[in-house]
């Protein structure tokens, strides 16, 4: 067996065991797309509490978010727009602009450069993820970068001053 294997996800308890896991195992750097900040995989006091403690214990964390629908999650109050008004030089939120990335349908979380979990299905929870693959991770990284490149702050998550 080889150092790189998938474990398979099919299910929402899958991938929500999944994605804390990421979370929670982060230590630095965190990159999400997703179609709509899914509450039932992000939508966690645990996980705000870690990524809190994250950007007190280390300046240099850097969370990206690139979401493609927020409207929901933004009158919901989801933890992780709470994350991003209450630390915005840590925490940033886009949207995609472009028809071709507004037609990408999955979702992606990166962690740490090594570790990533990939949704090609994220209405029906189905996908896989690593733990420790560099070498993956970083080509789901570089896609990230270029989408990144090409959103702007999404203005349903700006926090409105007073």
């Amino acid at each position: 067996m080889d150092d790189y294997s998938s474990i398979l996800l099919d299910g929402r308890s899958d991938c929500v065991d999944a994605a804390r896991t990421l979370v929670l195992g982060c230590v630095g750097r965190l990159y999400l797309i997703t179609q709509k900040l899914e509450p039932e995989l992000y939508n966690h006091a645990e996980i705000y509490d870690h990524l809190s403690a994250l950007v007190a214990s280390n300046r240099n964390t850097e969370i990206h978010i690139i979401a493609q629908d927020t409207r929901v999650a933004a009158s919901q109050g989801h933890q992780l727009i709470h994350l991003a008004q209450k630390l915005p030089t840590y925490v940033q939120i886009r949207t995609t602009v472009t028809p071709a990335h507004r037609n990408f349908r999955e979702s992606w979380l990166m962690a740490d450069d090594s570790a990533y979990l990939r949704l090609r299905n994220p209405d029906r929870y189905e996908g896989y993820y690593e733990i420790d693959n560099k070498l993956e991770c970083r080509s789901y990284l570089e896609r990230f970068a270029e989408i990144w490149e090409a959103s702007e702050p999404d203005q349903n998550t700006r926090r409105l001053s007073l």
